[in-house]
């Protein structure tokens, strides 16, 4: 069965050289023409017309969104074992593929394709399901594609990442946007200014409380967001102002009880000014939940591609909405370097630059490659997946 599974590997490694070019002119594409929030048609138009080039049928739209899809070989749907592979293709507001979601996207799309036909040329049994999942930056598709179910199909799921290094099942910490909005009342700033409520005052205060509550908080917590809106004169006392902030910590558990302390302190800002204060809920993105032997099994696989394997997977304080989909199937979040340059890092313009790179290209090559052969031995080594399923059982146990 070695043998045999290091041909079909093969194969699948062929296969992707062979989509190279395809993948190139896509994720430069995504890449001139970024899409923010839940409206990413063009993006996402894009992928699917990719899958659907190479046979595999795409579910659009899944969960009621307009841009999520689900892609798969129509005549293996609710087979088992599966993987799905996460096509993540939305850009962050001002900043474009920042975070390189024009990479995510094409890879899994490609990987999910080469792995698909080699199971069809060998006439080797499982499935591989391309979710297209909108809006991670801050809106979480991937929740609301859990909660209507279109996960169930999957035993296993797998993402790439581009970064500074090569990482494979990183923790990291959960979060919660936050919108704020303060309502007060206007008044001349000259002649009549005690009869206003001052919305933007609120919202100072409130930040100055989150600041003075960033010394009573675990060095895990991180609290960050921007006045996005405070008035727009400054003859005119302020009647609106809105904030956008994004809380975070280590465990679901932590983030609950910082974020209820964060609200206090716009509930104080509030109270301080004669303003009313509101309070929109965001997703809760949970913390990835990380199972060693998924680390291991896509590990191995690395020096069948000539890279170093790393002695560690350290500590990161970003999150994502994949973190919950790993509480409800084992889930692994690889990355591999887009720069040489350790210092460029997501959510900066060099990042979103090193994201067209030539270096950007050689590594979401090698990341569709890295996908498609964990995604193989998920599939074909049925004692793999059933130590990773029982790790991801102890893993999710240890966290209730």
């Amino acid at each position: 069965m070695d043998a045999d599974l290091s041909r079909v590997k093969d194969a699948a490694l062929e296969l992707v050289d062979e989509l190279g070019p395809e993948m190139d002119e896509i994720a430069h594409d995504l890449h001139e023409h970024p899409e923010t929030g839940w409206d990413t048609p063009r993006s996402a138009d894009r992928l699917a017309a990719f899958l659907d080039r190479h046979g595999l049928f795409v579910e659009r739209p899944v969960a009621g969104l307009a841009c999520a899809f689900r892609a798969y070989a129509k005549d293996r749907f609710g087979q088992h074992p599966a993987v799905c592979h996460l096509a993540e293709f939305d850009a962050l507001p001002g900043l474009g593929h920042a975070c390189g979601h024009n990479l995510i996207g094409t890879v899994a799309s490609a990987a999910g394709i080469a792995v698909t036909r080699v199971l069809e040329r060998f006439g080797l049994p499982g499935v591989v399901y391309v979710m297209g999942t909108p809006y991670e930056e801050g809106g979480g598709g991937k929740i609301v594609m859990l909660e209507h179910g279109v996960f169930d199909v999957a035993d296993a799921s797998l993402m790439f990442h581009p970064s500074n290094a090569i990482r494979a099942g990183s923790p990291n910490i959960a979060a919660h946007p936050l919108t704020v909005r303060f309502r007060g009342r206007e008044a001349h700033a000259g002649n009549n200014p005690h009869e206003g409520a001052n919305a933007a005052d609120a919202a100072m205060i409130a930040f100055a409380a989150v600041n003075a509550l960033r010394q009573h908080v675990t060095s895990d917590v991180r609290i960050h967001g921007i006045i996005a809106k405070a008035g727009d004169a400054p003859n005119t006392i302020p009647a609106y102002a809105e904030v956008r902030l994004i809380v975070r910590a280590a465990t679901r558990a932590r983030l609950l009880e910082v974020a209820e302390k964060v609200r206090n302190c716009f509930r104080a800002g509030a109270l301080a000014t004669g303003c009313q204060v509101e309070f929109e809920e965001g997703l809760t993105f949970l913390e990835r939940v990380v199972v060693p032997e998924y680390r291991e099994l896509g590990l191995a696989n690395l020096p069948r591609l000539g890279l170093p394997v790393p002695e560690d997977d350290p500590q990161t304080f970003a999150s994502a909405d994949s973190g919950n989909v790993s509480y409800k199937i084992p889930h692994l979040t690889f990355n591999l370097p887009i720069s040489d340059d350790p210092k460029v890092v997501p959510h900066t313009p060099a990042f979103a630059e090193a994201a067209d790179s030539d270096r950007a290209r050689q590594a979401m090559r090698l990341a569709a490659k890295w996908m498609a052969l964990i995604a193989l031995d998920v599939l074909l080594r049925p004692e793999a997946l059933a130590a990773i399923q029982a790790g991801h059982r102890r893993a999710v146990l240890a966290r209730s």
